[in-house]
């Protein structure tokens, strides 16, 4: 057995942790949304707004950690669900992997290895959300027996070394000619540029415009938007770097970049993206409703930024992130993620069988041909007569 004479620790700071995760966090089994950067910088801004309890789960066996998994004890209505740390605003959850131990171990020695952490902690529910099906060359051992389809998949692509290849190879001669002209009457307008910002300047700025850009379309579409609060503003303001993280005793680069495209002075679109190993995870956009938006200026954007990281000898993958766009099923093809849930009392069961009934709503509606299109126009019909008012 995989788990055998394994040394199971939980600790409840993400300081205590520290030794094992730094060794793992650049491994090929793992995943940016799980390093310490993001993680630190997520806790202290939203985590803590929602005073969540990190529980950290590291296993080791001769002093080697084997694997580690960043978990969060969460207390609703009496009942204390663990989940993964910071899964509000990632995009999915791996955990990360000694490579020899991921290929052998099994989801039953994972479900009794997170059933017992349940008990240690009081846990009444376990529930493991957004973790790809079949990963780094296996079924993933925390997709458990009991587990179902997530409500949204990942979207992701292999990257070649020709930029053209890849693009005669996804997208039509017709849609190939279409993007072109766009990009050419954005160019047309005088001081086009497509940048990685690098400077405090051009990061604020980029910034700046991504909160403005998604609360104009959150209200204009009737849909939440989850950078109107401060702490999830705070959270991306020091990913990027532009805060001190209040855990001092931590220095690590900046797990966040963001990319805008800029023309006749105005940023017109904007990318936040993550580096992580030989993969480029683009994790959320923006677009200014502006004259230029015809022009399409975030499908410019994606593209410049894909067609520089085919030339970028260190990416070989694209991960286009969490939910289903047009945008992205022209560039990459769908990851299925699944859900576990597992009851650890009467309590959890109960818990369980609300939690299993919305995530199976919500999937039915996102895989709604007729409903989800519906949904979306309601939401702007809304949206509508609230501003009319």
């Amino acid at each position: 057995m995989a788990a055998a004479n394994l040394e199971l620790s939980i600790f409840s700071r993400l300081s205590e942790a520290q030794p094992d995760w730094q060794q793992l966090k650049s491994v090929p089994h793992s995943n940016p949304y799980q390093s310490p950067s993001w993680l630190i910088s997520w806790f202290e801004t939203i985590g803590k707004s929602l005073n969540c309890v990190p529980v950290i789960v590291v296993g080791r066996r001769q002093d080697e950690p084997l694997f580690v998994l960043p978990l969060q004890l969460e207390r609703s209505a009496g009942t204390s669900t663990l989940t993964f740390l910071g899964h509000q605003n990632g995009n999915q959850n791996t955990g990360l992997w000694n490579a020899d131990f991921y290929r052998t171990v099994t989801p039953a020695e994972m479900q009794d290895l997170l059933s017992d952490v349940c008990r240690q902690i009081g846990a009444d529910l376990l529930k493991l959300e957004n973790v790809p099906d079949n990963w780094q060359g296996r079924g993933h051992p925390l997709v458990l027996e009991c587990a179902t389809a997530s409500p949204s998949p990942v979207f992701a692509s292999a990257l070649p070394d020709e930029f053209e290849q890849f693009f005669n190879a996804t997208h039509s001669k017709s849609s190939r000619k279409n993007l072109l002209r766009k990009e050419r009457h954005l160019r047309a307008a005088g001081d086009y540029r497509v940048v990685k910002a690098s400077d405090r300047a051009d990061k604020q700025r980029g910034l700046d415009a991504f909160f403005e850009q998604r609360a104009f379309r959150a209200k204009a579409a009737g849909i939440p938007n989850v950078f109107s609060q401060r702490p999830a503003r705070t959270f991306l303001s020091t990913a990027l770097g532009l805060n001190a993280t209040a855990d001092t005793q931590v220095q690590e680069p900046n797990p966040l970049d963001l990319w805008f495209l800029e023309t006749d002075g105005r940023i017109r679109a904007t990318y936040l993206c993550v580096e992580h190993g030989a993969t480029l995870y683009a994790y959320s956009n923006s677009v200014a409703h502006d004259d230029m938006l015809p022009n399409s200026p975030g499908l410019v954007l994606i593209k410049e930024i894909i067609e520089r990281a085919c030339a970028d000898p260190r990416f070989e993958t694209l991960d286009l992130g969490l939910g289903e766009e047009r945008y992205k099923t022209g560039w990459a093809e769908p990851v299925l993620l699944k859900d576990s849930l597992l009851a650890m009392s009467w309590k959890g069961a109960l818990r369980l069988r609300l939690e299993a009934a919305r995530l199976n709503t919500k999937a039915r509606l996102r895989n709604s041909a007729t409903l989800w299109p519906l949904i979306r126009r309601l939401r702007k019909w809304k949206a509508g007569i609230g501003q009319g008012g």
